[in-house]
């Protein structure tokens, strides 16, 4: 009899929970009906309501989705994440809850089940959020924005198409910027440094964008040979960037090199090398710890000597004297490695 009972208990919970589920999906089913002749505020709620009770329904059966109710509640969610944006703006907090919802529903297990229209419309919703960060400069952003919808479209090529213009627009301004710059630079009659550093910045953004653009390559290498005695310190030059992504990622080492004189004599290189250590730590000054590389990748560690100072203090200068063994082939830059500690400066 007991056994009877819980098993007379176990099936109607489960009975009651299947008919909440169907139930919140035919609530959801009539107030999406209702919003396709509804117009105003009276269509506005019964959106948000379908919207609510579709959700409730996977939520109550998350494992039985139907592809009819799948496809309903993207519909809608689709549609509400949209008035927020159109009501509000791109940083408005409920819209990355929002797209949260609609991929839990366009999982790489289950996207390919989903109206292709649906897909597109979610993907130009992510292009449209792309847009708004590339209006804003903050195109590290747009492209990722861009990656999300081409990853959600049934038909990505527009999408793709979009983010590669960004790219070329974006490289090709830089690359712009970067040479009008350097002609500045080169043009005055004493050496411009803070300019030709501000070139070499915007060719190395040029090329983060499109490095296979060969006129930013050739202007960086430019720059690089003009700025081999110079700290290239970008946020001593670099006052009006947006995108602070990007600056990071083109601004990335934290010590400073500067190689006012190199000379090359038979087997020995002696190389006069500033070093600026914007780091969190002192560092240990090790000759050792500094290398040539060529333009093949050969390493040519400097020789035992003593450095003075022998520890260089955060936000300090100092000033060595090292010799190398003479690579065979051209110099491509100079390295310090010390620990988690790295940086390099360009001779090309």
């Amino acid at each position: 009899m007991k056994s009877f009972v819980r098993l007379f208990l176990g099936v109607s919970v489960l009975m009651l929970a299947v008919s909440c589920g169907g139930g919140d999906e035919a609530a959801g089913d009539k107030a999406y009906n209702m919003s396709k002749r509804a117009t105003g505020d009276a269509r506005r709620t019964q959106l948000k309501t379908a919207y609510i009770n579709y959700g409730r329904a996977i939520k109550a059966n998350p494992d039985k989705v139907s592809k009819k109710l799948r496809d309903r509640f993207l519909e809608m969610a689709i549609v509400r994440v949209q008035m927020v944006l159109d009501e509000g703006n791109a940083s408005m907090g409920a819209i990355p809850l929002l797209m949260d919802e609609i991929e839990a529903q366009l999982t790489p297990a289950v996207k390919n089940e989903v109206a292709p229209e649906l897909r597109n419309r979610y993907a130009a919703f992510v292009a449209q959020l792309g847009d708004s960060s590339a209006a804003k400069n903050r195109f590290i952003d747009a492209l990722a924005f861009y990656d999300r919808a081409i990853e959600k479209a049934a038909d990505a090529s527009p999408f793709r198409e979009k983010r590669a213009s960004v790219v070329r627009n974006v490289a090709q301004e830089n690359f712009e910027i970067g040479q009008m710059e350097f002609e500045m630079a080169t043009k005055t009659r004493e050496r411009d440094v803070e300019g030709l550093i501000r070139a070499e910045y915007y060719a190395h953004v040029a090329l983060y964008f499109d490095s296979t653009f060969a006129p930013a390559k050739e202007l960086l290498a430019k720059c690089r040979r003009e700025n081999v005695g110079s700290y290239t310190a970008y946020p001593m030059v670099i006052t009006d960037y947006t995108d602070t992504v990007m600056f990071r990622r083109i601004n990335r080492l934290d010590i400073l090199l500067a190689v006012p004189a190199i000379l090359t004599r038979g087997g020995s290189t002696t190389a006069e090398i500033h070093m600026h250590n914007n780091s969190f730590n002192a560092l240990r000054m090790r000759a050792e710890d500094f290398a040539l590389v060529d333009v093949n990748g050969a390493e040519h560690k400097a020789a035992p000597a003593r450095m003075d100072p022998e520890f260089l203090d955060q936000e300090r200068e100092a000033k060595f004297t090292l010799r190398f063994p003479t690579p065979r082939a051209p110099i491509r830059k100079i390295i310090y490695r010390n620990g988690p500690h790295y940086t390099e400066k360009f001779f090309m």
